[in-house]
């Protein structure tokens, strides 16, 4: 099976039109049998030559390609599908033009036999025939192929390294939270915080859980892959009499792993852990997003106290600059009523000579120094 395509020879520049300008028609169907017949008039002037031509094409959106080729016999106009199998036939069904289109190549689904069941496919990567695997066809030669499937340990092994691997950098970070600084004798910044207390705990339990049977493979320690001291998981390389190894485990019975972490039941390590990730994580009812909702909520209200404080120190401090301006102001008025004062009592005492104080102008208010 391939792309469908179609070509007619011509000069670049000559003229479509046999007949003049009398308008000509191509007809152009796309998909077999049902598919969608589009007519394509040729008028002189806009789409008579094939570059113009190949260029209406393209700009029509039918799925359809249209190029110029040049080789040894001249110009060439290819037209090309661009879906694969039945949908992406092409076939010239009308033709009053001076072209002449070479048959069709391509435009079929593929087809195969597996255990005498035949199998189309519009292209050549064929997948859900078996399950988990992938078909890629090579060529259209009819041959007897014996395909033998089998599971894909280094691939499992991948998988599991990359989850404990980023189990350990979530539940690492959740303890860096909870690690007393020595120097400060104080917690991470979320130390206190009973909702990440709460994620913590549900790792925890979730690495810990075991389902029944399953020929003894029944928690990840049974598989080589070991809980630590601080809640971190190792994956065994090297088999022991009390720890298998991962690699072993897989080797001797990998169905039993598959089966532990993903089962037909869904009581599987995988489909627990999931369950309880979303459920921790879920947009309306999880822990986490509230917990982070109620942060963001907590800290607008604390944003909104302190800008409120600072309104009211402001407030307080232009109270206070008035009042020492006056207090100031008083002080340095002081020594002219003291004179006034003394000259009054000093007349009175019949002495006129008093000395008058400096002459510095009182001013009206005070001025605050920082």
């Amino acid at each position: 099976m391939a792309t469908h395509r179609q070509s007619a020879y011509v000069t670049v520049t000559r003229a479509l039109l046999t007949g003049g300008a009398t308008p000509e028609d191509i007809n152009l169907q796309v998909g077999a049998f049902t598919g969608q017949t589009h007519n394509i008039a040729i008028t002189q002037g806009s789409n008579d030559t094939i570059a113009t031509l190949a260029d209406y094409i393209n700009q029509q959106n039918w799925g359809v390609t249209a190029n110029v080729v040049n080789d040894a016999g001249g110009a060439r106009l290819a037209l090309f599908s661009q879906s694969t199998g039945t949908p992406g036939a092409l076939a010239i069904t009308n033709n009053d033009t001076g072209l002449a289109f070479n048959a069709p190549i391509g435009g079929t689904n593929a087809s195969l036999t597996i255990d005498g069941v035949p199998i189309s496919s519009t292209t050549n990567t064929v997948t859900g025939a078996i399950a988990g695997v992938t078909l890629n066809l090579a060529s259209a030669s009819a041959s007897a192929v014996q395909l033998t499937v089998g599971p894909d340990a280094a691939a499992a092994t991948t998988a599991i390294n990359n989850f404990v691997d980023a189990y350990n950098s979530v539940i690492g970070v959740i303890n860096s939270q909870f690690t007393v600084n020595p120097r400060t004798n104080s917690q991470g910044p979320l130390g206190s915080d009973s909702t990440l207390r709460s994620l913590q705990s549900t790792l925890l339990n979730n690495v810990t859980y075991s389902i029944a049977g399953n020929t003894g493979l029944v928690n990840l320690a049974s598989l080589g892959i070991d809980l630590n001291n601080d809640g971190t998981l190792s994956v065994n390389q090297l088999a022991t009499d009390t720890h298998p190894s991962l690699s072993n485990v897989l080797a001797t019975n990998p169905s039993a792993v598959q089966s532990f972490f993903q089962n037909v039941s869904g009581t599987g390590f995988a489909n627990n852990f999931n369950n309880d990730l979303f459920k921790l994580t879920d947009t309306t009812d999880g822990i986490v997003n509230l917990d982070i909702a109620g942060n963001k909520a907590q800290q607008k209200a604390l944003a909104k106290q302190i800008t409120n404080l600072q309104d009211r120190l402001t407030a307080q401090q232009q109270q206070l600059t008035a009042l020492y301006s006056r207090v100031n102001a008083t002080l340095e008025a002081y020594p002219s009523l003291l004179f006034t004062v003394t000259a009054i009592i000093g007349a009175l005492n019949g002495n006129f000579n008093v000395a008058p104080p400096s002459s510095n102008t009182t001013p009206n208010t005070g001025t605050l120094t920082r």
